[in-house]
């Protein structure tokens, strides 16, 4: 009996672990973004994201009709004849503190397409910016790595469009789950070693 009840705890423990380890890494800590930066391309401007702890699963990018500010819900103006909307759902733009991890948090780049890129959100885990587009144009999104940004490609040459949109999701994962797997290794092999030892001290001689 006391052997079926160290088994079971044991099981249980191992799960307990396991499930630790397949949590969203958002449940565990949001996603906190450091710096916000803009670059003029042969072709396109670029806006640059940088995030410490991976580029939030869940984001929108979109043109919409105007900007809104997150918890008042004021109006937000951006230079500009097109308004980029940009969402990042479970991340943050402050530390512990309080205090922001973004410095400006608004500024003017000036280029042929962009033209600012302003905060317009921090609230309950939704970071929020708008960038001032001169007009509707096509627009590509990407993430990189080491460190993990997400990437926006505002083009700047050919046919004018309506844009494209990104709601997350469907570009591919740039993290790395090297954690997970460990943990989850370390478990099964705890596990695994437990009930040997066990089997082996019942055994009968």
């Amino acid at each position: 009996m006391r052997l079926v009840r160290t088994v079971v705890l044991t099981v249980c423990l191992a799960g307990l672990v396991l499930a630790f380890a397949a949590a969203p890494a958002g449940a565990q800590s949001a996603p906190t973004l450091v710096d916000v930066r803009a670059g003029r391309h042969a072709g396109f401007d670029r806006v640059v994201f940088e995030f410490r702890g991976g580029v939030p699963a869940t984001r929108h990018v979109r043109y919409v009709d105007q900007l809104i500010q997150d918890g008042s819900g004021e109006p937000v103006s951006v230079a500009g004849d097109a308004d980029l909307e940009v969402v990042f759902e479970g991340a943050n733009a402050h530390d512990d503190r309080g205090r922001p991890t973004v410095s400006p948090r608004r500024f003017s780049p000036g280029f042929t397409a962009l033209k600012e890129v302003a905060q317009v959100g921090d609230f309950e885990a939704v970071v929020t910016y708008g960038l001032g587009v001169d007009r509707e144009r096509p627009f590509t999104v990407s993430t990189l790595s080491g460190p993990s940004r997400l990437v926006i490609d505002i083009q700047t040459t050919g046919s004018a469009g309506t844009g494209t949109s990104d709601n997350g999701g469907a570009l591919p994962f740039t993290g790395s789950n090297s954690r997970g797997l460990l943990v989850t290794s370390l478990a099964l092999l705890a596990t695994g070693a437990t009930v040997l030892a066990l089997a082996r001290r019942t055994r009968t001689p």
